[in-house]
């Protein structure tokens, strides 16, 4: 049976869209000094960020740390954000030719919901996007399907029209929990064979390449 031609793409945003490893980098850092901890290192922020944040401070420090854990993360997020934020190559011209060609575009993302959609006011690109959903925004993060369906809903769109893409295996987990295609881009801290192990639809070599598809 041929796949109908997409009319919407769902992005992930960290590491798909946008380079936001310093600020979450300076904020983790702020957040463990102000609890006098030893705070992570690079590598080690690396490895726990994907899940949400609620998510990676219950499995950093334990459920009771939390909530103290996650108000200093914001305090210093909210200020280091935008300054320590870029889109990655090709970010902006995929975006804008997507939207140019009439296709719907949104955002589903583990950051929370309201960063992101500083993030991209921020960029003045808010308003090429149907929805901006992440944490907080809906009640199960990624790879809970339940952000992809919304932004789908969002679009008016069934699901054989929408391609979600990511640089991640929670993004493909998602992406086939919700029932999308799913591409992803070797562009975050994933390698290709860990992206190739987790079993896209399609793995993109850059994200520009992605405007092959419409």
């Amino acid at each position: 049976m041929e796949q109908e031609p997409a009319k919407g793409v769902i992005f992930d945003l960290d590491g798909t869209l946008i380079d936001s490893y310093q600020a979450l980098f300076l904020a983790f850092r702020h957040t463990y000094q102000k609890m006098g901890l030893t705070p992570l290192s690079s590598e080690e922020v690396s490895r726990v960020l994907g899940h949400g944040l609620a998510s990676t401070f219950r499995d950093l420090l334990g459920e009771e740390h939390v909530p103290e854990a996650m108000r200093l993360f914001r305090q210093k997020y909210e200020e280091v954000l935008r300054p320590y934020t870029h889109l990655l190559p090709g970010a902006r011209e995929v975006l804008e030719a997507l939207h140019g060609r009439g296709i719907q575009l949104a955002i589903a993302t583990n950051k929370l919901g309201r960063f992101a959609r500083e993030l991209f006011e921020h960029f003045g690109l808010e308003k090429l996007f149907a929805v901006i959903v992440g944490d907080e925004d809906v009640s199960q993060n990624k790879p809970n399907p339940e952000m992809l369906l919304h932004a789908i809903e969002k679009m008016r769109l069934k699901k054989e029209e929408v391609i979600f893409v990511g640089d991640s295996p929670i993004d493909i987990q998602t992406g086939k929990n919700a029932g999308v295609r799913v591409f992803a881009v070797p562009t975050g801290v994933t390698q290709r064979e860990d992206l190739e192990k987790a079993q896209p639809t399609l793995i993109l070599d850059r994200l520009v390449d992605l405007l092959f598809y419409f």
